[in-house]
């Protein structure tokens, strides 16, 4: 790489793996990041500005596992940029841990370049096996709905207390309480590095606390492990731990909390033989490919017929787990021909699976039955959720456009009556002047909206004429200030 990493670079490079990474926010990083550099600084965090500041940011729902959602916040262009740009600024500040005793891993800069997440996991899992091994007794904890309960004034505490400047201190506080409206916990959005960098770091009170005894502490994020040998000292440690929670307003998911002797391996013992076999391979293939789950690597696997059958029987089982079905994506990517006609039952039974089903597809040999997937899933779910019609949306994008059936697709997640203003957003911003589109964006221009629809719309509408596009951008200038940095860096495009 030439020259010294950058932040557009940090973001980037992050942003394809964060929750709804619409194309507005990295086209504008990518060709006008001094543009959104100069009204960031200039305007918004200015106090001497006529300027409101960050405007509150757009509620979304991503996937969990099965029906569950993930609560958080689409920032809008302006704001994401903000959190890349300070985190990346002040990345020197998370210091690596102090006592061989106490380790946390992920989310943390190495050589000024974010730390490989594939890698930090792979070093997180080998030093959980290490301390199984030595001691005989675990406690397994993890932290409820932790990124929804943390509290403003803790987290900027936390980076005073580590060095940040005051004025960078002040300027998170104020993205924190502004892009809520003011509450005071809920504040911190997730699905991109920086804040994980953030909730990873706040946790550090964990770490350092000498109220824990046992003798070895393992952390990922929020999954905090404690390893010794007496069941005593965990027991203790396990009220302790629930304590220095408390005063932060965090508490233990009940569910997710064990404590006694644990498998020193990862599959369970009970696994057939040639379901190991296969976790084994998708383990090697996750671990070259730097994304868990979404599988970016090109990383090719030769199956014997056993194998084949196995999963094929797999995906077609009535009451699969989802587990089961991302293992199937993981594995069969040159047999597009046997999985899709299958995916409508598991993508209806299992929506975050979506974006596994986008990356597949991404790696497919061949595509061929996807669109039909598409279209007969969004006429056959009517529960389809955000997360999947925003994905669904890009799906079509990315690898349908040569399809007769991709207007269908995009028309019927614009008009899906679960469709929001982050899965619309996803259409509008599409560069196309086929379908209608040129039609709706001029609508939404027209309105002169300030909100992720007009964004997009304003984005989408490069592909069309510069006289065309620049009249309807004077309209939607009108909006806000954010608005008008839009309008002029797409007007400035030939």
């Amino acid at each position: 790489m030439n020259g010294p990493f950058t932040v557009e670079q940090y973001l980037l490079a992050d942003y394809p793996r964060t929750l709804f990474p619409l194309v507005t926010t990295s086209f504008l990083v990518q060709h006008f990041s001094s543009e959104l550099k100069a009204f960031l600084y200039n305007t918004v965090l200015n106090r001497a500005s006529v300027s409101p500041g960050f405007v509150v940011q757009q509620r979304c729902y991503a996937a969990k596992s099965g029906h569950n959602l993930r609560r958080t916040v689409k920032l809008d262009p302006v704001a994401e940029f903000f959190i890349y740009d300070i985190v990346f600024r002040n990345r020197k500040f998370f210091r690596s841990d102090h006592r061989v005793s106490r380790r946390s891993f992920g989310y943390r800069f190495v050589g000024g370049h974010p730390e490989s997440a594939t890698e930090a996991y792979a070093d997180y899992k080998s030093a959980l096996a290490q301390a199984r091994a030595k001691h005989p007794l675990t406690l397994k904890a993890d932290i409820a709905t932790y990124f929804n309960s943390i509290y403003h004034h803790d987290l900027v505490n936390t980076v005073r207390a580590i060095g940040w400047a005051d004025s960078d201190t002040e300027a998170l506080g104020q993205f924190l309480r502004e892009l809520n409206a003011g509450r005071s916990v809920d504040c911190l959005p997730q699905g991109v590095h920086p804040c994980k960098v953030l909730g990873s770091e706040f946790l550090r009170f964990v770490d350092n606390s000498y109220k824990l005894r046992s003798e070895v502490g393992i952390r990922f994020l929020d999954d905090i492990h404690f390893f010794d040998v007496d069941e005593r000292t965990l027991r203790s440690d396990l009220t302790v731990l629930q304590q220095l929670l408390g005063e932060k307003g965090l508490s233990l998911n009940d569910s997710k909390t064990a404590l006694g002797r644990m498998a020193v391996v990862d599959v369970p013992q009970e696994v057939d033989e040639i379901k190991r076999t296969l976790l084994q391979i998708r383990r090697q293939i996750l671990a070259v490919s730097g994304e868990p789950v979404a599988v970016e690597s090109v990383v090719r696997v030769t199956l014997d017929p056993l194998q084949m059958e196995y999963l094929i029987d797999l995906l077609g089982t009535p009451d699969i787990e989802e587990s089961d079905a991302e293992l199937v994506l993981v594995l069969l990517r040159d047999h597009a021909e046997a999985v899709f006609p299958k995916m409508l039952e598991v993508l209806a039974r299992y929506p975050g699976l979506t974006k596994n089903l986008y990356h597949y597809a991404r790696l497919a040999s061949d595509p061929t039955g996807l669109d039909d997937l598409l279209v007969k899933l969004l006429s056959d779910c009517p529960n389809a959720t955000e997360y999947q019609l925003f994905w669904l949306a890009k799906i079509a994008e990315d690898f349908l456009a040569k399809s007769d059936k991709l207007g269908d697709i995009l028309m019927s997640v614009f008009d899906h009556p679960n469709s929001t203003m982050i899965s619309r957003a996803k259409v509008l911003e599409i560069q196309d002047r086929r379908f209608g589109l040129p039609e709706l964006r001029e609508e939404v221009l027209r309105s002169a909206r300030s909100d992720w629809e007009a964004w997009a719309a304003a984005t989408g509408s490069r592909c069309d004429t510069a006289a065309g596009r620049n009249h309807l951008l004077t309209y939607f200038a009108r909006g806000s200030p954010i608005n008008s940095l839009i309008a002029e860096c797409i007007r400035s495009l030939p």
